[in-house]
């Protein structure tokens, strides 16, 4: 038996045995591209034709002379084409019934049939008089002479509309039931990726769309009443009037409240109808289907989802599961966002508590620091930056990096600067407070698959003499930015990261800067803001500096972080320090320490 089925209907005309014909049908089960519906019909009944049929299958027999192209059919096959039952009895008769885009592959598919000969099936459609689509499906077998030419097609025609709508129906449901799942699967993984409250209602207002719901709010039940925790989408005064309904005779949220069950209301009239004292102000609200959820997390109720929908709804049981499991989800995720945030800010705390408290300032210099954490939670950096007024009138800058992303990482940090400012305080140049902190991180955690590693850069002005003395360890070398020149990478020969080899050597350059020359000294997290390879990164770090020399420099600090804000992808937090040589300071005024200066800054040891 030959299957033959239809995807796309071409208009063309084609000949069968001789004669020139316009087309015919496509399979049951199959609707092409036309996504058409067919009709039953009774044949015993013109008023009934075209009708679905609820009863047996309709069924008509025919046979079709293929050399001469005469059919010869009992009535119902007449009906069943919705034909006269005195119509010619040829094959262009019922070819003229089929949709003439059509019939290019149906005739194709005759044509395949007569030549492989046997028992065949075919399935196809026709225009019903409603404007519509009938599907029929024709099986029996091709009969042939005694040397095998095909001369006769015989069989059984059937109208197969009814099973054909209900296939459809069920591929409908199976489709949208699919589409469901997937949007749920994708609203359940943006929810597990957000950690803030504003990230987790944009997730799930953009989810909601796709449920055609409109409006998201989640209230909670305080002493005096209803209170909004958080919404979006909603008309604020449509918003307030829901929560600010009569708690005496029953309102919407107070039923999900107190019945501890969702309540699900299809459209305003059955909102008006279980509340009469919403009546009112329902007929103004845009919202026409509701459902309230109440939701809990771990420490028990919390309040209600209310979800709003811009039309009538009919929520369906998988609709209703739906929406519930949803506000399940929304209640696991406001609760880790309300733990993420609560640790950030202790983190955050304990973080401003190791760097330097308020602006940095030392004599000669104009000091401009930033510090922007680019994690959540308890995940933060060991990033940060010092500025250390010696006694001999030298300012030391210090910026460092420690390995990882935790409060392990920014206790460590905290050790480490406090270390190098106690080192640099006992007179030691740059190249020995690095090499004494190297050995004491090394001794912190003596296990090498524990260990941490940071890098530092350590610069020692001297204002006075007009003098740097740079050295790093493993870190990005300083910028500088003398007056009249562009922004350079200061050429220095680095020594390995802290914590690597206790027995590491940092080399120190000496450089000549002039007044109004800035240095610019930050950590991997602002170049890994500008994406691409480290050569480009820093390239766009130097066009930001590029007019440094006469900038403010607290702006201008502030617009190279605002840059990096904006990158898409920042996964490490931003140190940075930006410092411009004023000259030495030749009146007594307090420095950073809390110690007054030397009329005038005493040469260097």
């Amino acid at each position: 038996m030959t299957d033959v089925g239809f995807q796309s209907w071409p208009s063309t005309e084609q000949s069968i045995a001789g004669r020139t014909t316009s087309a015919l049908p496509s399979p049951a089960g199959r609707t092409g591209e036309h996504g058409a519906k067919g009709t039953g019909m009774d044949h015993k009944s013109s008023n009934s034709l075209f009708q679905p049929s609820a009863g047996p299958v309709q069924a008509g027999f025919f046979c079709w002379d293929v050399a001469t192209g005469e059919i010869d059919c009992d009535p119902p096959t007449y009906h069943l084409h919705g034909l006269p039952e005195d119509s010619p009895a040829q094959l262009e008769t019922f070819l003229s019934r089929i949709p003439e885009s059509d019939l290019p592959e149906f005739i194709g598919a005759l044509q395949s049939m007569a030549e492989a000969g046997g028992n065949y099936q075919i399935a196809y459609r026709i225009a019903s008089g409603e404007g519509g689509w009938r599907s029929l499906e024709a099986r029996g077998r091709v009969l042939a002479d005694a040397a095998g030419v095909p001369t006769r097609m015989v069989g059984v025609v059937m109208d197969t509309t009814a099973a054909h709508e209900r296939q459809e129906a069920e591929k409908r449901r199976l489709c949208e039931r699919a589409t469901r799942n997937l949007r749920m699967q994708q609203l359940t993984a943006a929810l597990a990726a957000a950690v803030t409250v504003k990230d987790i209602l944009a997730a799930t207002q953009l989810g909601l769309q796709d449920f055609g719901a409109s409006g998201l709010a989640v209230v909670a039940s305080q002493r005096h009443g209803l209170s909004i925790v958080a919404s979006c989408g909603y008309d604020e005064e449509e918003l307030a009037a829901a929560c600010d309904a009569d708690t005496g005779t029953g309102s919407l949220l107070q039923d999900a409240l107190v019945r501890h069950a969702p309540v699900f209301v299809a459209s305003v009239a059955d909102l008006a109808a279980a509340y009469p004292q919403s009546a009112r102000q329902t007929a103004e609200w845009s919202c026409r289907g509701w459902a309230a959820i109440p939701m809990a997390d771990s420490r028990g109720p919390i309040g209600v989802c209310l979800m709003g929908f811009s039309s009538t709804q009919e929520f369906g049981p998988e609709e209703r599961a739906l929406l519930v499991a949803l506000a399940g989800l929304l209640a696991q995720s406001l609760e880790r966002a309300g733990m993420y945030e609560s640790q950030h800010a202790l983190a955050t705390e304990l973080q401003r508590g190791i760097l330097p408290p308020g602006p940095l300032s030392a004599p000669g210099l104009t000091i401009a620091a930033r510090y922007q954490s680019a994690t959540s939670g308890m995940r933060i950096g060991g990033d940060w930056y010092d500025a250390i007024c010696l006694p001999d009138g030298a300012v030391a800058l210090v910026i460092g990096d420690v390995q990882g992303h935790s409060v392990h990482a920014a206790s460590l940090m905290g050790k480490l600067r406090t270390a190098i400012h106690a080192y640099a305080s006992e007179g030691h140049g740059p190249a020995a407070v690095l090499a004494r902190t190297n050995r004491l991180l090394v001794e912190f955690d003596p296990d090498p698959d524990r260990a941490m590693l940071a890098t530092c850069c350590y610069l020692l002005i001297r204002p006075a003499e007009g003098t740097l003395e740079a050295c790093t360890a493993g870190h990005l070398a300083p910028v500088l930015i003398a007056p009249g020149e562009p922004p350079h990478l200061l050429d220095i020969a680095g020594g390995l990261p802290l914590g690597v080899d206790p027995q590491a050597q940092y080399p120190t350059e000496r450089i000549p800067i002039r007044p109004g020359s800035v240095l610019a000294v930050t950590t991997d997290g602002l170049l890994e803001a500008a994406g691409g390879d480290i050569g480009v990164a820093i390239e766009a770090f130097l066009a930001g500096l590029a007019g440094a020399a006469t900038a403010d420099l607290e702006v201008l600090a502030d617009e190279l972080l605002a840059g990096a804000h904006r990158a898409p992808r920042r996964s490490d937090d931003i140190a940075l320090l930006l410092a411009r040589l004023i000259g030495s300071q030749r009146v007594d005024e307090p420095s950073a320490t809390g110690r007054a200066t030397q009329t005038e800054a005493p040469a260097a040891r």
